[in-house]
């Protein structure tokens, strides 16, 4: 069974719902139109991209990811596919050219690098200038957090599922007060003190600590944000929902 899979069909309920309507919500966002070729950074084991071509929504695709037993489940997932190639992010410039994807998608990747804006900025050089970006990342302040934290817990239940724990006083100050900067985490540690190289083959950054509202304020100076998105339940706004997704185009 792949990560994906384990993401999908293992954990709690609420775990399942957030992981299966998010690929789910993401598929539907890019289904209006056929891509050429799509980029995905932190792609994983390739199961979205894989999800797209069999869906007939992209006919190309470059995925990028730092682990390499993730890139390994890459190649193995797109054996017998052409026109697919999985890179670590040094690697990219080697293999395909500036400006060639009309699509770009980053989910569930920006909080856990150590620079979102040096990765935002990769992302964007390999863009055409119409190209669609689709964004997401977790929702991890204000109610929301309550019921993923919950979620995590029935998961870890069943084994191994894993997360980061927070004291009474640091979930009440990012649950109720909508604030992760007053308590410790990988977040409050600058990004000039951190290397990539100290962190390969590690996962970067957490959940804990991480504000979406950082990376909109980003996404607003370098791009056109068209629309914004909420899931599992869109009407329930960022209260109690898991992750945000935002629908780009170059500014």
């Amino acid at each position: 069974m792949s990560y994906s899979q384990r993401l999908l069909q293992q954990g709690s309920s609420l775990t399942r719902l957030a992981h299966q309507s998010r690929f789910n919500k993401v598929l539907d966002l890019i289904r209006q139109n056929h891509y050429t070729q799509a980029l995905d950074y932190g792609c994983g084991d390739g199961w979205l991209l894989r999800s797209a071509y069999n869906q007939g929504l992209i006919s190309s695709g470059i995925g990028v990811d730092t682990a390499d037993y993730m890139l390994a489940a890459c190649h193995e997932l797109f054996a017998e596919v052409p026109g697919f190639q999985f890179c670590r992010p040094r690697d990219v410039v080697k293999t395909i050219a500036p400006h060639s994807c009309d699509l770009a998608m980053c989910t569930e990747t920006l909080e856990h690098v150590i620079d979102p804006e040096a990765a935002l900025e990769q992302i964007l050089s390999y863009c055409k200038p119409d190209a669609h970006l689709i964004i997401s990342v977790p929702i991890e302040v204000g109610p929301s957090l309550l019921v993923k934290q919950a979620g995590r817990y029935l998961a870890n239940l069943k084994g191994a599922y894993g997360y980061e724990r927070y004291t009474p006083q640091e979930l009440f100050t990012a649950t109720v007060l909508w604030d992760a900067t007053r308590f410790p985490s990988s977040h409050s540690i600058p990004v000039d003190e951190i290397s990539e190289e100290s962190l390969e083959g590690a996962s970067g950054r957490g959940h804990k600590g991480f504000d979406y509202r950082k990376i909109e304020q980003l996404l607003q100076q370098k791009l056109t944000i068209q629309q914004r998105v909420f899931s599992p339940f869109p009407l329930l706004g960022n209260l109690f929902n898991s992750t945000v997704i935002w629908i780009c185009r170059l500014a």
